[in-house]
């Protein structure tokens, strides 16, 4: 994206720099969370945003792979600032550790959140993690990687008949063999299609 001249935020606190520089490159030894923890260098998103002269962008990008911390965001963040974005990246994790009744539907209100703005159009297991086998033929994997869109901005149609991983996806543990989540979009397959 750097090389379209695109402008990229970047913001880790567990690193002290990037691997290599770019001139589009802006990185910041922050981490973004649900809420402010000055202690632990953590700000939400719509502080980023503030402080980078971007409230009134609306076709932004946002990748995040924060290790668990995409509840809290997603718990707290609004539907204007998700609607900014036209694609948002995640790595969803912790989906198969046991939770209570209460962390269930705090991670479902989340998936519905998201929902309400975008569309899932992609998803790949990360194949570090640990497996969950439903009713005998569904792999359910403790980390997913998805792609979403914001609906508003295409005509979506359904497709069954996909079965994943698609040629696009690489192993995340490339000495390990990718997890097949197969036709996922079927409809009595549909786990993270939860209604709007």
């Amino acid at each position: 994206m750097a090389q379209y001249g695109y402008e990229i935020f970047m913001y880790d606190m567990t690193i002290d720099g990037l691997p290599q520089e770019n001139e589009h490159f802006h990185f910041f030894k922050e981490g973004i969370a649900g809420i402010e923890v000055k202690e632990q260098n953590l700000n939400t998103l719509s502080h980023f945003i503030k402080r980078n002269g971007h409230e009134d962008k609306t076709n932004m990008i946002l990748k995040m792979d924060v290790e668990g911390a995409e509840w809290g965001f997603l718990s707290t963040v609004s539907h204007e600032i998700l609607s900014q974005f036209d694609q948002i990246v995640f790595e969803f994790h912790d989906m198969i550790q046991p939770k209570t009744q209460s962390q269930m539907n705090e991670t479902v209100a989340c998936i519905r959140k998201i929902n309400q703005t975008h569309s899932l159009v992609h998803l790949h297991a990360n194949n570090h993690g640990s497996l969950l086998i439903l009713d005998d033929k569904i792999l359910f994997p403790e980390f997913l990687e998805l792609t979403y869109v914001k609906t508003s901005n295409y005509e979506l149609v359904d497709d069954e008949n996909i079965y994943l991983p698609i040629s696009l996806d690489q192993p995340n543990h490339p000495s390990r063999q990718d997890i097949p989540l197969g036709f996922w979009n079927k409809k009595s397959n549909n786990i993270l299609g939860i209604s709007r």
